[in-house]
């Protein structure tokens, strides 16, 4: 709950956030300055510190070498005091290729006891990328090839934290959930704040041949005074229905959101042409002992049926990445890096993306010895969103609960200092 917020709202929100609110109070910490180049994204209140060195202008993929990436495994379970459930078995992994391609795989073992040995891929796909950093704007582009289950690209903004994840209505013999075959994101943005966004998929191969706009809008983001934040949309929003994918709606998007202490909260109101006005509520959060316990085992409460969902993991295997730094080893190069997992509100996990944010100096060398350091995983956003204006039964009745998981990751490149002559 926000244990600070007035009660006609913490009903609405899930009981692990009263925890939240007594680990951040606990946890508090001086923010340093922030070194990250300018960004209209909330990319600020994830990576603060930035590198040790600035970060390059103009076009960059952040590679971090060929063939280096990670591999985990994980068993999830459903916890109540009249069950006690084991699913989502999951493998999954993702490798960069060259500079600006990478490869993304989930694998998930069917539910069910007549599947016991049955996979099927929740995220399968090659992905080619690359941004721009300018003195007065930003950009990306995106191509993904496969089955996708992710769509922010680049860094997401406060209004992207309120889309509803993609569901599991495939579980039950229902129609695929993720986003198939092509997926294309793009987007540019002023300093100023001002800028455009467009996502659209096209159906190739798997199915009737298709080709939709999921979302096409030109946004506003702001930060002013002290702590707060506004951010707009106009133009074709994705739609919050399921299923989803489908074409966008003309409608517009408002977000306000306040800094309070260790947190961020916010509020959203979102009206289109054909589906209901949907209004949400967001609470961001730090990194604290309870936000990173939460974050180790993706911690979620869900209903119907109703109880608490835990991911425990297996496996962490990285492929050309080590963790320690050899003797005699000089740095010439760093990616900043942040992982993401959204959840749907049954606790699921089925997705993980790598946000590439900066990079100076050496990185792609395969030669170099390359050293990750990985911070732990912790519950980085709760957001409700709902297809009602007034906060009350109904509201909370039909609400949508995505949660967001992040882990900031730094991979640092070492080359062994020449030896020194001292002889005659």
């Amino acid at each position: 709950m926000f244990c600070f917020l007035p009660t006609a709202l913490t009903r609405f929100l899930s009981p692990a956030l009263c925890l939240l609110t007594i680990g951040a109070l606990a946890d508090q910490t001086v923010t340093p300055p922030s070194l990250i180049p300018p960004t209209t994204t909330l990319e600020a209140l994830v990576n603060p510190n930035g590198l040790t060195e600035s970060a390059r202008l103009g076009w960059h993929t952040d590679f971090i070498g060929p063939f280096r990436g990670v591999f985990d495994s994980s068993v999830g379970f459903k916890l109540w005091p009249d069950r006690f459930n084991v699913h989502n078995f999951i493998f999954g992994g993702s490798l960069d290729l060259a500079s600006g391609l990478r490869a993304r795989v989930n694998l998930r073992r069917q539910e069910g006891e007549t599947h016991a040995f049955e996979f099927q891929g929740d995220e399968v796909y090659l992905e080619a990328f690359n941004q721009y950093r300018g003195q007065s704007w930003d950009g990306g582009a995106s191509l993904k090839f496969g089955h996708v289950r992710y769509l922010h690209f680049p860094y997401p903004d406060a209004i992207a934290q309120f889309d509803q994840v993609p569901g599991n209505t495939d579980f039950h013999g229902g129609p695929s959930t993720d986003y198939r075959d092509l997926v294309l994101s793009l987007e540019s943005g002023l300093h100023s704040g001002w800028g455009a966004h467009y996502t659209g998929r096209a159906q190739v191969v798997d199915g009737t041949p298709l080709s939709r706009t999921i979302e096409a809008y030109g946004f506003y983001r702001h930060d002013f005074g002290r702590g707060w934040r506004f951010e707009s949309r106009a133009g074709a929003l994705a739609v919050r229905v399921e299923p989803l994918g489908r074409g966008a709606e003309p409608g517009a998007s408002l977000y306000f959101g306040k800094q309070l202490g260790e947190f961020n909260v916010g509020v959203l109101y979102e009206a289109k042409q054909n589906e209901a006005t949907f209004t949400g509520i967001m609470l961001q959060l730090r990194p604290t002992r309870i936000t990173k316990l939460l974050g180790r085992y993706d911690f979620d409460y869900s209903r119907q049926p109703e109880g608490f969902t835990i991911q425990v993991p297996i496996l962490h295997l990285r492929a050309n990445e080590s963790t320690h730094v050899r003797p005699g080893d000089m740095l010439v190069g760093e990616v900043r890096a942040v992982r993401m997992r959204t959840l749907w509100q049954q606790g699921f996990v089925r997705n993980e993306y790598e946000h590439r944010l900066e990079s100076w100096g050496e990185t792609t060398d395969p030669k170099l010895h390359c050293v990750v350091t990985e911070e732990p995983w912790f519950l980085q956003t709760e957001a409700l969103v709902s297809r009602h204006i007034v906060p009350d039964v109904r509201w909370e009745h039909d609400r949508q609960g995505p949660g967001q998981y992040v882990q900031r990751v730094t991979y640092r490149y070492y080359r062994l200092k020449p030896k020194i002559d001292n002889g005659a």
